[in-house]
């Protein structure tokens, strides 16, 4: 049976603790009964319906639980949709040891009835800029741009030799090795 959530917070508190668990049951639990629910891993494809995000949390939880410390939550809440964007840190095995990664996450929960449910899980490795207050003008950002992307071309636009994102041969940036979620 679903225990429910009654905030958005406490879903997020049961989501996070169901990560450490390694909990998979507790963790489908949470999520909104809809095929339209999303979720992005670090570095990994878009999942689009419970099947396919069952199957991910199976595989991420085959090795047991995974601990984060989440930091820096900024909300937004109406009637029936919260947006938390947030910084998880994921302590991850490399060859040099215990490392923090940083990962930017945006979580998105509808209310059903009195119960709050996960719709979107995002979350991405970013290695730009801080995320202070970034007021920048026209110039500014387009020198943003380029370090994001290594270009002066918006992801997806094409370059004059024709090749998108300015023709590039790298693979995009993906995270360190080892067992974010």
């Amino acid at each position: 049976m679903r225990r429910p959530c009654p905030t958005a917070e406490a879903a997020e508190q049961a989501f996070y603790a169901a990560m450490a668990a390694g909990d998979l049951e507790g963790m489908m639990r949470l999520w909104a009964d809809d095929d339209a629910i999303v979720c992005n891993h670090p570095g990994g494809p878009r999942l689009i319906g419970l099947h396919a995000i069952r199957a991910s949390f199976r595989d991420i939880f085959s090795n047991g639980g995974v601990r984060i410390e989440t930091a820096e939550l900024q909300a937004f809440r109406t009637t029936d949709v919260a947006v938390h964007s947030l910084i998880e840190r994921i302590s991850v095995e490399g060859q040099g040891g215990s490392e923090i990664i940083e990962v930017i996450v945006t979580n998105v929960f509808v209310r059903v009835g009195a119960a709050w449910r996960i719709l979107v899980h995002h979350a991405g490795v970013f290695d730009g800029p801080d995320d202070a207050d970034l007021d920048t003008d026209e110039d500014d950002a387009e020198s943003l741009q380029l370090s994001i992307w290594g270009t002066g071309h918006p992801p997806g636009e094409r370059s004059e030799d024709g090749d998108e994102d300015g023709g590039s041969d790298t693979e995009p940036r993906r995270p360190p090795p080892g067992r974010l979620h």
